[in-house]
């Protein structure tokens, strides 16, 4: 698949009645002697520049200041990042001019490419035992409004059809948002007990919630699934095909400054849901997932995370809990852990090593705009991950845990964010290497 596009930014301030030096360092300005919140300007005008596609309202509303309003340096620098944070644009740069009672914001976009027809081929769960291949189709900022459309057709292990739409603001001031997908296909089981089993699928799901202020949501997820496995022990039902709608209630917090290499904020997630609807397949599974970014300093972060799913009443295979495909022990990546309770910490310390810079290649005839301000940086991670998996029958004890250690690097790239490469250590010292895309948390 491929990685929703976030790329860094620089921030130019031309503001004749200050003297503090800005000087770039990563995702983070430093102004001197931390006036950042002291500095303000009286805005009179703002102006987009560069927007052919994107709606001016799009980037607007989420400065969350306005024309004739008196706004602080880091209400700049905060409203800079959250731009960058839409995943529409390669770069966003921010000019003041003007004087501190007259100054006009001028903010240059420099738009991505938003149409992909990529040709798949990827590995399921890391292994090179497990490979699908195919094509999709992303449209990324349909109709200037951030909306995409995915239409993903793949073959091979986990065949799959899917189409998708997602708006993440709509009706405006009301601030709604939602994601509808429709899906046909067959899923491979996870659980060593069944690891040779298909189960084939045919669902609809649709997320529709509404943003209080800039950074709480709530959530319901309506989803309707036709599960048929080949093994009726995969399967509640007697007759081997589960009828499973179910019910799902999101809240989230998420004030991180930069979604793609956050340096300070909350993302905080609760959520709960409620399966089936006789007497076979009638159960619950809810959670937690609580994210923190601490400045230590300007150029620092330790970033810390702690989770949980909790389930009760019988939970069918399809739906227990693992270490080892999406949620990860590094320093236990390839390991395999099955449960329907799961609890996971993580803490990691995060330090830039070359600052981010842009590069312009060579362009190809009709894509010039999408080979100028590539971002190149590189940070490094020093980790230890901790967690545990267990049924509902056993009581979780000490020994349940699984930890690892160790450190990467952190590549910060256009069209893919971030690839980290890492070396992490199980308790008894054995490496192993880790190439991801994205941060680990």
């Amino acid at each position: 698949m491929i990685k929703k596009i976030f790329v860094t930014f620089s921030f130019l301030l031309l503001l004749s009645q200050i003297s503090s030096s800005q000087v770039f360092q990563n995702y983070e300005i430093v102004v001197e002697s931390g006036k950042a919140d002291s500095i303000r300007l009286n805005l009179k005008k703002i102006e987009i520049i560069g927007n052919k596609k994107t709606k001016p309202d799009i980037i607007l509303r989420e400065l969350l200041f306005s024309e004739n309003q008196s706004v602080s340096l880091s209400q700049f620098i905060s409203a800079q990042k959250r731009i960058l944070s839409l995943e529409l644009f390669t770069q966003v740069r921010f000019d003041i001019v003007g004087d501190r009672q007259h100054s006009t914001l001028i903010i240059s976009v420099y738009e991505r490419w938003y149409i992909f027809p990529i040709p798949l081929f990827y590995l399921n769960e890391r292994s090179w035992r497990k490979i699908s291949y195919g094509g999709s189709l992303l449209y990324y900022n349909f109709l200037g409004s951030n909306i995409l459309l995915n239409f993903t057709a793949a073959f091979g292990y986990n065949p799959q059809l899917k189409l998708a739409y997602y708006n993440p603001w709509f009706f405006g001031k009301y601030k709604f948002f939602t994601n509808l997908k429709l899906f046909k296909g067959k899923v491979r089981s996870k659980s060593p007990e069944y690891e040779d089993v298909d189960d084939s699928r045919i669902g609809v799901d649709w997320l529709i919630g509404k943003r209080f202020g800039h950074f709480t949501y709530l959530g319901l997820t309506l989803n309707y699934t036709e599960i048929t496995a080949t093994d009726s022990g995969l399967t509640l039902s007697p007759s081997s095909k589960d009828i499973l709608p179910s019910v799902s209630l999101l809240f989230q917090y998420d004030n991180r400054d930069l979604k793609e290499y956050p340096h300070k904020g909350w993302n905080l997630q609760f959520w709960g849901r409620r399966a089936g609807n006789n007497k076979w397949l009638h159960y619950y599974q809810y959670g937690a997932d609580l994210r923190r970014y601490q400045p230590i300093t300007q150029k620092t972060t330790l970033a810390l995370r702690a989770a949980t799913m909790l389930s009760s009443g019988n939970i069918p295979v399809y739906d227990r809990v693992y270490f080892g495909y999406q949620e990860r022990i590094r320093g236990r990546f390839y390991n395999i852990f099955e449960g329907e309770n799961l609890i996971f910490g993580g803490i990691e310390f995060r330090f830039p090593l070359l600052k981010i810079r842009y590069i312009d290649v060579p362009p190809m005839p009709g894509f010039e705009a999408y080979s100028s301000h590539l971002k190149f940086g590189v940070s490094a991670g020093i980790f230890y991950d901790t967690g545990a998996v267990w049924f509902q029958d056993h009581k979780l004890i000490r020994e349940d845990f699984k930890s690892g250690f160790g450190a990467g690097l952190h590549f910060h790239l256009p069209y893919i964010d971030v690839f980290r490469v890492e070396c992490g250590f199980n308790s008894q010292w054995k490496a192993q290497f880790i190439a991801e895309v994205e941060t680990a948390f």
